[in-house]
């Protein structure tokens, strides 16, 4: 029996609003943008984060970032282009200094997340989580003003894709939380 999944997609721009939940940011304060940040808003209803994460057979606990390969498990594409994932181009050192995540005024990184730090935590309906990436130039320079797409397409998981459009309300602006 075939599922209708098209109320996913409605979901999806109600958590991920187009206009309002991509923006590229100044980290430093220096001027130059060098970050993008992907605002979620809960529109369903208040969950209490998982204590422990479970990607496919890989438990959180004993969980060894080094050897880990995102790129085993999907891809990730920007505009139909492919996002180098694997672990020699993001390594867990790389995410530590690159990745963030923020909810309410309190902030993560990459490590504190694998080792438990964000499970327990309760997200209220309204509630915002910010993902913060820290990027190259390079790999700034392909966020331009206009329509965009991700597209997250993991292996056993449904394909997710976040349309946004970036414009003067959301690209260089200064990093608040």
């Amino acid at each position: 029996m075939p599922f209708d999944l098209s109320a996913l997609g409605v979901l999806i721009k109600k958590i991920f609003p187009p206009k309002k939940c991509v923006f590229t940011v100044d980290t430093s304060g220096d001027g130059n943008v060098d970050a993008l940040l992907i605002r979620a808003v809960n529109v369903v209803m208040p969950f209490q984060f998982p204590e422990e994460i479970e990607l496919r057979d890989v438990g959180m606990k004993g969980f060894n970032g080094h050897d880990f390969d995102l790129s085993k498990y999907g891809k990730l594409l920007l505009d139909g282009e492919p996002i180098n994932i694997s672990k020699d181009a993001i390594s867990p050192e790389s995410l530590q200094k690159r990745f963030s995540v923020f909810h309410k005024g309190d902030s993560f990184t990459y490590e504190e997340i694998i080792k438990g730090g964000f499970g327990g935590r309760t997200i209220a309906l309204g509630d915002q989580i910010n993902f913060l990436f820290r990027l190259e130039d390079e790999a700034m320079a392909r966020f331009t003003e206009g329509k965009h797409s991700l597209m997250i397409d993991a292996e056993n998981v449904l394909t997710l894709e976040l349309k946004f459009e970036l414009n003067n309300d959301n690209m260089n602006q200064k990093f608040i939380i």
